[in-house]
């Protein structure tokens, strides 16, 4: 009678423990790589994360290394500049811990095969976030209306530019998203003769060009004839390596005749930044610079600008606005009704090194 008894308060106990891990996952996954811009990639996969009962939307508490904080688990970058998440990025295996427009692991102090543990702080925390901003583009030419939308090409027109002067896409060079050709095929229809690659080293662009199947003939001959400044750039727009990096970028443009084209890798963010202080310094509206940017949005994942527009309306505030802040100098929030942006950019260019010979050029040029 007596073990019966035990046995079965072995049993109470042992099902309590199965329910406050069911209720409170946990899972400890090794750093397998540190990413370009910083992220710390784990050797957890989304499968095996879900299956040990985390869903996105949910608030997890990470500790790594120094670093022990809360964060939300999402597909895509939808918190602040410089506010952390876990990171389960689509066409993408395994998570990582990230910081927006940051570096997770120099703040953590980690490297590669160091440990990183993750637990269930509040279920479903963020989900609304996670559904207002959930986006998801496929890299299949097919399910887009046009190469210019496939490869996110557009001519930038706004405020004083000139027609046919400038030109943003995805990268032309990087086939990781397999726009590479396509976008190639549009600059050189459109005559580009400079290009200032946000994402890319020299190196990198030698790698890209070294690799089967490589069909970027136009954009390598611009390359080879000195006509490509090859930026490398972190994400950190809020940093000075970057406004340094956007001076070398826009006095190299000076120097060079038009059409420009500016890109990143998909054309979206570091390149919107790009677009956007060229916009700014050209006289273009708020209005107009926030148009330009969401469309990179609506040709990557085809939204409807009225069934869409609180969706739209989010992530100009987190992203574009929040850019043109930091080029006026202005705090979280502030309103921009009121700032010149042309003397905020021109200003922005000039305190981080950019000669004023080289930027009146430039806005000549341009015009």
């Amino acid at each position: 009678m007596k073990k019966l008894v035990s046995l079965l308060v072995c049993c109470a106990l042992l099902c309590a423990c199965v329910s406050v891990f069911a209720e409170n996952p946990a899972v400890t996954g090794k750093v397998t790589e540190i990413e370009k811009y910083g992220h710390a990639r784990l050797d957890v996969t989304v499968e095996a994360f879900a299956a040990a009962g985390f869903e996105l939307g949910d608030i997890v508490t990470v500790k790594a290394g120094t670093f022990e904080g809360d964060m939300p688990y999402f597909n895509g970058y939808y918190v602040d500049n410089g506010e952390y998440m876990v990171r389960a990025y689509p066409g993408h295996e395994t998570i990582a811990v990230c910081i927006n427009y940051g570096k997770f692991a120099e703040t953590a102090g980690i490297g590669v095969g160091d440990e990183v543990t993750i637990a269930l702080k509040e279920k479903a925390g963020a989900l609304t976030t996670q559904q207002v901003n959930s986006l998801v583009y496929t890299d299949d030419p097919a399910d887009y209306e046009s190469d210019e939308e496939f490869a996110n090409f557009r001519p930038v027109t706004v405020g004083g530019i000139g027609e046919g002067k400038l030109y943003r896409s995805a990268s032309p060079v990087n086939d990781e998203h397999r726009r590479s050709a396509a976008a190639d095929r549009l600059i050189e229809q459109a005559g580009v003769k400079a290009v200032m690659n946000m994402a890319d080293t020299e190196e990198e662009i030698a790698g890209f060009a070294a690799r089967e199947g490589f069909d970027s003939a136009y954009y390598l001959e611009l390359a080879e004839n000195g006509h490509v400044i090859a930026l490398g750039m972190p994400i950190n727009f809020a940093s000075d390596e970057f406004a340094e990096d956007i001076v070398k970028g826009l006095t190299f443009l000076s120097g060079e005749d038009t059409p420009y084209l500016i890109h990143c890798t998909e054309g979206k963010d570091r390149a919107g930044f790009g677009s956007m202080i060229v916009e700014m310094l050209m006289g273009a509206s708020e209005e107009e610079i926030t148009e330009d940017y969401l469309a990179s949005y609506l040709n990557y994942y085809h939204l409807d600008k009225e069934a869409n527009a609180e969706k739209l309306a989010m992530i100009a505030e987190k992203n574009i606005r929040v850019m043109i802040r930091t080029v006026a100098g202005l705090e979280k929030g502030a309103d921009l009704a009121d700032t010149d942006l042309a003397a905020a950019a021109e200003n922005y260019l000039t305190v981080h090194g950019m000669d004023a010979a080289a930027l009146e050029t430039l806005k000549e040029k341009l015009r």
